[in-house]
């Protein structure tokens, strides 16, 4: 008699246990979807540097603390789990790869230390946390993630501009936790994608969200502002995307309005330019595009075949410089079963692709005595770096270089499932153009295995599946597509 009633007991308590968590979620889970909007705001309305706002734990920047703890907090909106689709099994992949990669690390200590392990891990565990943020995103109204967006972008914009015209200076900051970061810093290729994300929220919605061409037009001509040939290409790729979405045979007129908007702003911006831009000496006009004027003393280490250094020339951003680091790659990639599992997290694997060397230094350029030593290091690579570089500026290749076949395997699944079965979603544009066109600067560049990229990058693809359960449990009566 005594096990029944133990049963039951027990039941009651677990019983008693989820009312109480039911109940607590009133509160939670609002300021769970608080949390994670300020996420989400922080890295499109401050970019780079906003991404390494440091907190009180070491390695644990500020934006992905928010997001971490918005995500733990939906642990009281379990009872929408049974909404989620099943096609949400499939975010066991990257939980389950993750896991036996800590196993592993275990077992196997990463030759380049923990630190850079769990940079390389980064993405899984993120992508981990996307069914979690769902449940959360499921009470939030589509017009709240597009006016976040909306307004980081014009955050965004504006500062950026201020920065380009000297307005605001650059500055090192004890409460960003990077040493290579600096207060209002911003880099091109992502600044494309917050212009882009920016006109594409500020486009025509079906919900009580008007279009602003005037708005729109600033964000494009800003965004065309930047030297950056990955920021030029997610630019126009999002700004054709948005046309395309509020495209109607009766509206040509939007468009030349918009392309007469940027057109005037791009030829403001750039008097401004000039009139407040204050003459500089050429020495050090040269010094702000980080080109240095090598002494006649110099040390070249010779390097061995797998690279070549041509004196006097900067391979750094070049097509040219791509293309000879991603052909190093795929050498390292095509020997031997380097493919299957690459070179594993935590490990030098892109210095070795592109030098022979399996331990990379911190930097490849050293100074002492007046003299400089070039250290070998891969094309895409700059001298100047504080740190060397561990990513060849494409998501692919980073992810075919640190977790093989497999491990791009399990990401693509995590990403190309979803926008395959979920476009008949409610709202699903502006999630699905986010994933666009982080996809298309990371091709580019070090974003995908960034911070500031991993962050709206989890969201939007939460955001998917939360408007699923939006669905399902008719939170929203309104059925718009938008």
């Amino acid at each position: 008699m005594k096990v029944p009633n133990l049963l039951c007991n027990l039941r009651n308590s677990i019983a008693h246990t989820f009312d109480a968590i039911e109940r607590s979620g009133r509160f939670l889970g609002p300021t769970a979807v608080a949390l994670i909007l300020a996420s989400l705001a922080i890295n499109l309305g401050l970019g780079r540097w906003g991404s390494y706002i440091g907190t009180p734990i070491q390695g644990l920047y500020l934006p992905d603390l928010l997001l971490i703890v918005g995500a733990f907090l939906s642990l009281t909106q379990l009872r929408k789990a049974r909404l989620l689709p099943k096609s949400a099994m499939i975010f066991a992949l990257p939980l389950i790869y993750f896991l036996s990669q800590a196993i592993y690390s275990v077992i196997r200590v990463p030759s380049s230390g923990y630190t850079l392990w769990v940079r390389d891990m980064a993405p899984f565990a993120y992508l981990s946390l996307v069914p979690l943020i769902a449940l959360s995103l499921a009470s939030l109204k589509p017009q709240m993630l597009v006016l976040v967006v909306r307004w980081s972008a014009i955050i965004y914009a504006i500062t950026y501009a201020a920065a380009n015209l000297e307005l605001i200076r650059p500055w090192a900051s004890d409460y960003i936790a990077s040493d290579s970061v600096f207060a209002f810093s911003y880099r091109g290729d992502f600044t494309g994608f917050a212009m882009g994300i920016g006109i594409v929220a500020w486009g025509r919605w079906h919900f009580d969200l008007s279009r602003n061409i005037l708005i729109q037009g600033f964000l494009l001509s800003v965004g065309l502002t930047s030297s950056s040939r990955a920021a030029f290409v997610t630019l126009l790729a999002l700004a054709l995307l948005s046309v395309l979405k509020d495209w109607s045979s009766s509206k040509i007129r939007s468009v030349v309005q918009l392309l007469i908007v940027t057109l005037l702003s791009g030829i403001l911006l750039s008097f401004m330019a000039v009139l407040i831009t204050p003459t500089q000496s050429q020495t050090a006009t040269i010094a702000n595009y980080s080109i240095i004027t090598v002494p006649p003393a110099i040390t070249i280490i010779t390097v061995p075949p797998a690279i070549t250094v041509t004196a006097g020339e900067s391979g750094t951003g070049t097509a040219l410089a791509r293309i000879d680091t991603s052909i190093d790659s795929l050498r390292f990639l095509a020997t031997g079963t380097n493919w299957v599992f690459g070179g594993g997290p935590g490990t030098d694997t892109l210095y070795f692709a592109c030098t022979g060397i399996r331990i990379a230094p911190e930097k490849t350029i050293l100074e002492s005595n007046n003299q400089i030593t070039y250290l070998p290091k891969c094309a895409v690579d700059s001298s100047e770096a504080l740190s060397t570089l561990r990513d060849p500026h494409n998501w692919v290749l980073n992810l075919l270089l640190y977790h093989g076949f497999v491990g791009l395997l399990v990401f693509t699944l995590v990403f190309a499932w979803p926008l395959w079965t979920l476009t008949s979603v409610i709202n699903y544009r502006l999630s699905a153009f986010g994933l666009i066109g982080i996809f298309i600067v990371g091709s580019f560049g070090v974003v995908v295995s960034a911070p500031f990229g991993l962050v709206p990058l989890t969201l939007f693809l939460a955001y998917l599946y939360a408007n699923t359960i939006r669905q399902e449990s008719l939170l929203d009566t309104t059925r718009v597509i938008s």
